[in-house]
């Protein structure tokens, strides 16, 4: 068995770790037709639908325009993945989808909504019959029962059960994946893949493993078995390969040319579908390696020693590496599937001698393809399918970051270092010679205290299209590109704002120029920032504007609630004069959630760069809190109604109308940004009421009537997003007059009522009159007795406190005496 270098294998690992671009992010365009379909089939398990769709598609609508697979694997249909002409290997499983759910095959492939409904539907069928039969109820053998009856892949043979069981893996684990439920909003299914997939869990799960003849053992000395359903035995070639032979049918023994190039293609399809696809001999195609999306692992097809034919009459020569998705769209190609190709890469060129600069990086190499012209020519040893002479793909595509993977192979050479204020700098050629072919050299530029560094080019002359000066703004290769250049197009005066710069020169292996010269400048004063001050948020936002002035590059603002720093939230304000907080500030060091301002608290902040700081004080936010004592209106969030509402916002607003009984909101808008603004509503005055319950995105409280004669709405939404809120009306139930004999009187009301402890009796008087009043309980006693011979006209109220009379919980009968006529009032302790 090869195995790669040890120093190499080290410097892919460190290559890998010091920096790496954003994954891209995979969305979901197509939630509400998931929503509907658990709807309809509430027997399935939520995040089963998603976890299919990704896994096959990513989300992406196929429609039948997309690009032929280079290895004649059939085409899949629809947003879920599902075959049409199996080409007598696969499994029709969108007619079969078809035939159970009654859709038609063109109204599936037509539409994304559709082809959901149709697959929950064949799905939900297929469950309830595993339900049926011996499997237990709700547990994941009914799931995977169901899925394995959906599947295109075939499974009579041990060669084609290993795809299954990958397949399987793929979208258990993502319906495991905490990030997945939070991401697109399903809950945990409770499945334990460990102990469903037994001792073939370490192999499906594990990127890097090593095989010998009997065992598979992973990097934590976890030992697999060889068994009847993996037909996994060795990988010659590459240790942290899995082994799953391609069928003979499929590739030629032995090569008619040494290997001296390596394809990097696209599967058109999945990872599970490709390696069963090599399997059919009706196929005619092979691939030495496939390589996985979600976690970078590799299957081993063909021995390299072995011709695949991958890449047609240019078979001979190359080592053929198929590559998990679809060359049109984004999600496919993770930094864990270019890490682990790169370092296959590498090692495959270290096995055959091939120069592992010679892999393509020219700026142009995504999109240019061969039959455009020559490019890109003998020099290139690693590159696309796209690159071949006589071909007609256009794998991997405009998605391929080309930089990146040739930066993953290559680790970043030993740097020339120059520390100065001023200086000049050449080319490897000095400032009269030319530099050479196959050379990739460094150079960093990083005076003392600098906080900029300027360089200027006087003369610049590389060869053109395949020669290229490369600039950072920073220390290393994986800083941000300032820019990059070739031919004569002389990059001028450039300058970068880290403190530093780094140039990286790359030329292929023909034909040299004479290279550059330029002049570089820094400025290395250390300015502090001053004038700290803060502008005050305006409620219902309760955030703040931060101000400075003064402030460089390499510069951080802090906030916290303690005094001592001993937590805080963090900012880089490089070159910034001010800053929204809490905008997006997140806990220091990790980063695991942002700051939420909390209403009436004190906050300080900082700003500092890692040797020096300077403090701003302190400031404490408002309170946002409205009343609104009318029996009936309309509130609407803070956008009003047709905007948006703000961020940063935290507000409460009690609806407590006089002498109400009961209050009634009722909601004819609501949406807000799902699981981060909410809605609060209380039965109260105020949020230490009980919760009536919180409302967020489209899911509206609809109409609400509260057990007191109060309300209250608290509204709190994060920096970030912001919808188009909520529009409500409500209405209150008045307290029960008492029905009154009395000519003088009006306006008898007891509130509140029911009560606990005490309540208040108010009434208007149109003269000045004598009244009387007694508080009787159910067996007619009187337990209270007030009189007044001559109240003057006007407003009154008199407060009854059940605690200081130490009465017991039960009905009372209040009567109000004026001018010998009478009325009452049922009062109601409890």
């Amino acid at each position: 068995m090869r195995k790669i270098t040890a120093l190499l294998f080290f410097a892919m690992i460190f290559s890998a770790l010091s920096s790496s671009p954003t994954d891209p992010a995979v969305t979901n365009p197509y939630q509400q037709h998931f929503d509907k379909a658990y709807q309809l089939y509430p027997h399935i398990k939520r995040g089963v639908l998603e976890a299919v769709a990704f896994a096959n598609t990513r989300f992406y609508h196929l429609s039948g325009n997309e690009e032929e697979s280079c290895i004649g694997m059939p085409k899949a249909y629809s947003v879920m993945g599902l075959i049409l002409d199996g080409k007598n290997y696969f499994a029709e499983n969108l007619k079969y989808v078809s035939t159970l759910s009654g859709y038609s095959v063109e109204e599936i492939i037509a539409s994304p909504e559709k082809s959901i409904l149709a697959y929950a539907k064949a799905y939900d069928i297929l469950l309830q019959a595993a339900k049926d039969s011996e499997t237990p109820n709700g547990n994941i053998h009914e799931t995977v029962w169901a899925l394995v009856a959906l599947s295109e892949l075939p499974h009579q043979d041990k060669a084609q059960y290993f795809a299954l069981y990958t397949q399987l893996y793929g979208i258990l684990s993502f319906m495991t994946a905490a990030e997945n439920q939070a991401r697109y909003n399903f809950p945990d299914p409770g499945f334990d893949l460990k102990a469903y997939f037994g001792t073939n869990y370490d192999i499906l799960s594990s990127p890097s493993v090593k095989i010998s003849s009997t065992d598979i053992e992973d990097k934590n000395g976890n030992t697999f078995k060889v068994g009847d359903g993996l037909p996994v035995t060795q990988s010659p070639d590459y240790g942290p390969a899995l082994w799953n032979p391609a069928a003979s049918c499929n590739y030629s023994v032995g090569r008619s040319a040494a290997v001296s190039a390596v394809t990097i293609h696209t599967v058109q399809g999945s990872y599970a579908g490709c390696i069963s696809w090599f399997q059919n001999c009706q196929a005619g195609v092979s691939a030495h390696y496939v390589v996985r999306s979600s976690d970078g692992q590799i299957t081993q097809m063909v021995l390299e020693s072995n011709t695949g034919w991958h890449v047609g009459n240019q078979n001979s020569y190359t080592v053929g590496i198929e590559h998990e998705g679809y060359v049109s769209q984004t999600g496919w190609y993770t930094t864990a599937m270019y890490q682990a190709s790169a370092a296959l890469t590498a090692d495959i060129c270290w096995s055959h001698g091939i120069d592992p600069l010679r892999t393509g990086f020219w700026p142009w190499m995504n999109t240019t393809y061969y039959n455009q012209s020559s490019i890109p020519g003998s020099c290139a040893k690693v590159k696309g399918h796209m690159h071949y002479p006589s071909q007609t793909h256009t794998d991997p595509g405009v998605n391929w970051d080309w930089d990146y993977f040739y930066k993953l192979i290559n680790t970043q050479p030993t740097p020339t270092t120059y520390t100065a204020a001023t200086g000049t700098i050449y080319d490897s050629g000095g400032p009269t010679g030319n530099y050479v072919d196959d050379e990739r050299s460094v150079w960093v530029i990083a005076p003392a205290n600098a906080t900029q560094v300027s360089l200027t080019f006087s003369s610049f002359n590389l060869e053109n299209t395949w020669d290229y000066l490369y600039i950072y703004d920073g220390t290393d290769v994986w800083a941000p590109l300032i820019g990059y250049y070739t031919g004569t197009g002389s990059p001028g005066t450039v300058t970068a704002n880290s403190g530093a710069i780094t140039l990286e020169f790359r030329s292929d292996c023909s034909s040299t120029d004479a290279g550059w010269n330029a002049n570089w400048t820094s400025n290395s004063s250390v300015v502090v920032p001053a004038n700290l001050s803060v502008t005050a948020g305006t409620c219902p936002v309760i955030g703040v504007t931060l101000n400075w002035t003064n402030s460089g590059n390499g510069w951080f603002v802090d906030v916290s609630d303690d005094p001592n720093f001993s937590y805080f939230w963090n900012k880089d304000v490089s070159n910034l004069t001010s800053t929204v907080c809490p905008g997006s500030f997140c806990d220091y060091p990790n980063c695991n959630t942002y700051l939420k301002f909390e209403p009436g608290t004190t906050y300080y902040w900082r700003i500092w760069n890692g040797s020096t700081q300077t403090y701003g004080g302190s400031f404490t936010t408002p309170v946002c809190a409205y009343t609104d004592n009318n029996c009936s209106g309309t509130i609407d969030d803070s956008g009003g109604p047709s905007g948006a509402y703000a961020g940063n916002e935290d507000w409460t607003y009690t609806i407590a109308p006089t002498n109400a009984a009961s209050v009634t909101i009722s909601f004819s808008a609501f949406d807000l940004e799902l699981n981060y603004d909410s809605l609060y509503i209380y039965d109260g005055a105020s949020t230490n009421a009980p919760l009536i319950g919180g409302y967020t995105g489209m899911n509206s409280p609809g109409s609400i009537t509260s057990g007191t004669g109060a309300i209250t709405l608290h509204f709190i939404s994060d920096p970030f997003v912001e919808n188009a809120g909520f529009s409500a009306a409500w209405s209150c139930t008045p307290l029960t007059t008492a029905v009154s004999e009395l000519d003088n009187v009006s306006g008898i009301h007891a509130y509140p009522n029911p009560f606990s402890g005490s309540t208040t009796i108010s009434y208007s008087l149109g003269s000045d009159s004598k009244v009387e009043i007694k508080l009787i309980d159910v067996l007619g006693r009187e337990i209270l007795l007030f009189a007044e011979a001559n109240q003057q006209s006007g407003e009154h109220s008199l407060e009854i406190d059940f605690n200081e009379l130490v009465l017991a919980k039960g009905i009372y009968t209040l009567w109000l005496s004026c001018n010998g006529k009478s009325s009452y009032v049922k009062l109601f302790a409890n």
